[in-house]
C-alpha cells in the first residue's frame, strides 16, 4: 500500500518520482509488465527500490501511474463535420508517435494483449474519451465509439507491436490520410 506521502512536495521528491516514472515507462515498454522488476526500475532510476514502494505502493501502482492517459481529443465543434475522421486520425497518429501520452499508450497496448486489467484500462480510456467525441443523440454512439477505437488500436497494434513494414514506412500525415476515411465512415454511420 502506498504511503500517505505520495504528493512528494519537495523538489528532490518530485525529481525522484519523475525519474522513477521515466525508468518504469522505458522498462514496461521494452520488457512488458511481467518481466519488468522493481529492482530493475530502481537501478535505471538510480534510486533505492524502497522509494518505488514509498511513492507508488507496488509495481501495479507504478504501472498505473506510468500508463495514465489523457487523449485530449480535438473538439468536434472546432472541425467541420466532413473532416472529423481525418482530424481524429491525425490526432491519434500524433498521440501514438509522441512521448506523452504515446509511451503510455504503447505500454498499455502491449500489456493489454496478456493482462485483463490492462485491457480493462484500455477499454475505460477509450470509452470515456472517444464516446464524448461523437455527435450527441446517436442511437448507436457506443457502437460507433467502439468501431473507431478498434480501428485506431488496430493501426497502433500493427505499427507498434507487430511492426508491419508498410505501416512503419508511413509518415504521420500519410497514415492519417489513410486512416481518416474509415473513421469518417463510422462517424457518418455509413
Amino acid at each position: 500500500m502506498a504511503s500517505d506521502d505520495t504528493s512528494t512536495p519537495t523538489p528532490k521528491g518530485r525529481k525522484s518520482r519523475e525519474s522513477i516514472l521515466r525508468a518504469a515507462a522505458s522498462r514496461f515498454e521494452s520488457e512488458g509488465f511481467e518481466r519488468t522488476t522493481v529492482r530493475a526500475i530502481a537501478k535505471d532510476a538510480a534510486i533505492d527500490p524502497a522509494m518505488i514502494i514509498r511513492y507508488f505502493g507496488s509495481k501495479d501502482g507504478l504501472f498505473l501511474a506510468a500508463t495514465t492517459i489523457e487523449l485530449d481529443l480535438p473538439r468536434m465543434d472546432a472541425v467541420p463535420e466532413r473532416d472529423l475522421g481525418h482530424a481524429l486520425a491525425r490526432h491519434a497518429v500524433s498521440l501514438w508517435d509522441g512521448e506523452t501520452p504515446g509511451l503510455a499508450l504503447r505500454i498499455l497496448l502491449r500489456a493489454s494483449a496478456q493482462d485483463a486489467d490492462a485491457a480493462a484500462r484500455v477499454r475505460a480510456v477509450f470509452a470515456a474519451q472517444v464516446l464524448p467525441f461523437l455527435p450527441g443523440g446517436l442511437a448507436d454512439s457506443a457502437l460507433r465509439a467502439s468501431l473507431i477505437t478498434s480501428q485506431i488500436l488496430g493501426y497502433a497494434f500493427g505499427r507498434y507491436v507487430i511492426a508491419l513494414d508498410p505501416l512503419l514506412d508511413l509518415d504521420p500525415e500519410a497514415a492519417a490520410r489513410r486512416l481518416g476515411p474509415s473513421l469518417q465512415s463510422v462517424i457518418d454511420g455509413v
